[in-house]
């Protein structure tokens, strides 16, 4: 459609917008003036984006292996994370726009005028803390996030990637919350929790790993803890 590009990030890019855009689509019975396709590459030489992904998700230039996509390890995925993906996702509790961030075209790209994308002025859009997300029930989640796009990852899904930015920060301060975590109904936040306190490796946290570990009875979870404790065990002097 003469829209733009597509960048080495897989994404549409327009000289004027960058790739902060939506496409949408308008059917009609007229008949109109067709665009011409844009043939022109303005990526050149740049591998910015593909040098920032913090999960090296691009395969090569154009190729991007989603499954390795931090927005889809924290939205789309309602299983854990796969283990080794987990220290790339940083602090990234929701979705991921680095590869947008580092483009050069995206310097030029106008700020929305429509007032749908104005920040919301209710409870939703205060900054989120990822202690207090483990306060909430299924609830009072729904109750904050039900008209968000957070709700897409669900309760479980949004405590399993706190669980997996605490264990990447390593605060000790983060093993109280972490061990609420380890109790959760949801097997899944059981299992981010468990890991994010092997990340931290306090003796507190060793002693809670041991302790659910004789309680609990899923089998993906128990893996969970036991790694934990061995990456403890590793890192504690003989």
């Amino acid at each position: 459609a003469g829209l733009g590009w597509i960048g080495k990030h897989t994404l549409l890019l327009s000289r004027q917008r960058g790739s902060y855009f939506f496409l949408a689509a308008l059917l009609t019975d007229q008949e109109l003036v067709y665009d011409e396709p844009q043939d022109a590459d303005h990526c050149g030489s740049c591998t910015a984006c593909l040098d920032a992904c913090p999960t090296e998700a691009f395969v090569q230039p154009h190729l991007l292996d989603a499954t390795r996509c931090i927005s889809y390890l924290t939205i789309e995925l309602d299983g854990p994370i796969p283990r080794e993906l987990r220290p790339g996702i940083g602090d990234w509790l929701f979705g991921c726009d680095v590869c947008q961030d580092v483009c050069p075209w995206n310097r030029f790209a106008p700020a929305s005028t429509e007032p749908a994308f104005e920040p919301r002025q209710d409870a939703t859009s205060n900054p989120i803390e990822l202690v207090e997300l483990f306060d909430l029930d299924d609830d009072s989640f729904r109750r904050r996030f039900r008209h968000t796009p957070l709700w897409r990852a669900k309760r479980r899904g949004l405590l399993r990637n706190a669980a997996i930015v605490l264990g990447n920060q390593q605060s000790a301060a983060a093993v109280p919350t972490l061990l609420r975590g380890l109790n959760d109904s949801e097997s899944l936040v059981r299992g981010a929790s468990a890991w994010g306190l092997g990340e931290i490796g306090t003796e507190e946290a060793s002693a809670a790993l041991k302790e659910r570990l004789a309680d609990e009875e899923d089998a993906c979870v128990r893996k969970e803890i036991e790694a934990a404790m061995l990456m403890i065990a590793k890192r504690t002097p003989a």
